[in-house]
């Protein structure tokens, strides 16, 4: 070989050499001060960024032997270290990082979603992990955010908030059906998982106390479970995604008051039952009773959702929830057909000061459910979930 190749590849191999030596990767954790994890931290060196995922951990390759990495984050103080690799490692893991909040930025911020980060429990009906800005398929999202701003208490006046979604009939007031795009009978599944219910969704009646968000996947996407006959429709299939624990320790009592006698309290606990935060428990519940303008109707309800969250690994959680709901209230029916057997609707409105029916007369709504769900992340992109559910539905017409 000519001396002068011979010597341009040495160049080559001994630069390359000396690149392997001087740059490596540097992974870690970065935590708060009660050391939960951060997410979407801005980890920096030079002009590589990255952010950390919503366990708090980040990764960075091609990093030089003496260096300065950046931690930033809204709200808390930006961290610096020097670190230097030994020759010994090219990976190294740095332990956690702790950020001190600096509560004297910022006088107040009100999150509305979480960046980067898919709703609750959407995935149990698009059946993809993606975000709704990265789906195909027409989406719409009611969060828990709109539901207590709205003031909202049926599943039908959730569902007013997404475009051609209508009440197709409410069957005397104690059921709800739905119709949307021209098609009658809208499946309504709770967690993915659908509820015990005719294709109509007669037996779509929750309480929004214990709602974490309401979904709704129209387009062809809906139809993939089957049309009518199961959980697809093709007019769209709706998800109630129930409150969960979140692993913090709050709580929250209200009460509604309203027109003919409406009374209303609610409340909602979550707690951290273990030091090391692996067990939390959350339990919602509301009671309800109202009158009406009608003589002779009343309604009043109760309605409880306990939920336990086990993490036994960083990757995997066990989620066991139950549901119970009990109402009972007048049918009531606004009109009335004087002739039927004739063939010829003559139809008499009822006044609104009368009510045709008996004192008596009391339709009871008993629903139960049960569900467990494990959720294990295999790695960083690999999931794998199960969850096996049981719900039943009795109604009494007295």
């Amino acid at each position: 070989m000519d001396k002068h190749l011979l010597a341009l590849a040495s160049t080559f191999l001994i630069g390359g050499a000396v690149y392997g030596q001087t740059s490596g990767i540097v992974k870690g954790k970065v935590v708060d001060g009660q050391n939960n994890p951060l997410g979407s931290v801005t980890v920096s060196i030079g002009d590589k960024k990255v952010r950390t995922d919503h366990r708090g951990h980040f990764r960075l390759h091609g990093v030089d032997q003496n260096t300065v990495i950046k931690f930033s984050y809204m709200g808390y103080q930006t961290t610096t270290i020097d670190y230097v690799f030994s020759s010994a490692s090219r990976e190294v893991v740095i332990d956690p990082i702790t950020l001190i909040s600096n509560e004297q930025a910022i006088d107040e911020v009100e999150v509305f979603g979480e960046r980067n980060k898919k709703p609750k429990g959407l995935e149990m009906i698009t059946r993809m992990p993606l975000k709704p800005s990265d789906q195909i398929q027409s989406i719409s999202v009611i969060s828990n955010k709109v539901i207590q701003d709205q003031g909202i208490l049926t599943l039908t006046d959730a569902v007013r908030n997404i475009p051609g979604v209508t009440l197709f009939g409410s069957y005397g007031g104690v059921k709800e059906s739905l119709s949307t795009r021209g098609f009658r009978g809208v499946p309504v599944l709770k967690n993915g998982v659908r509820m015990d219910s005719q294709f109509q969704t007669a037996s779509g009646v929750v309480d929004m106390q214990g709602v974490e968000s309401i979904q709704m996947i129209k387009g062809s996407a809906a139809v993939t479970q089957g049309v009518i006959t199961d959980i697809g429709n093709a007019g769209g299939v709706i998800n109630v995604v129930t409150k969960t624990p979140n692993f913090t320790n709050s709580g929250e009592i209200g009460v509604r008051a309203g027109s003919w006698g409406q009374f209303r309290p609610t409340f909602d606990f979550q707690t951290v039952l273990d030091k090391k935060q692996t067990v939390a428990f959350r339990m919602d519940g509301a009671y309800e009773r109202s009158d009406s303008y009608r003589k002779s109707v009343s309604s009043n309800r109760v309605y409880l959702n306990p939920s336990l969250a086990w993490k036994p690994t960083d990757k995997t959680t066990i989620t066991l929830e139950g549901d119970y709901f009990n109402d009972n209230r007048t049918p009531v029916n606004s009109a009335v057909n004087l002739n039927p057997s004739q063939g010829v609707n003559a139809l008499y409105v009822i006044p609104n000061n009368k009510f045709l029916g008996f004192n008596s007369d009391n339709n009871n709504t008993e629903m139960k459910s049960f569900m467990a769900q494990i959720n294990h992340e295999l790695t960083d992109r690999w999931s794998i979930r199960a969850s096996i559910a049981t719900s039943s539905y009795q109604v009494d017409n007295q």
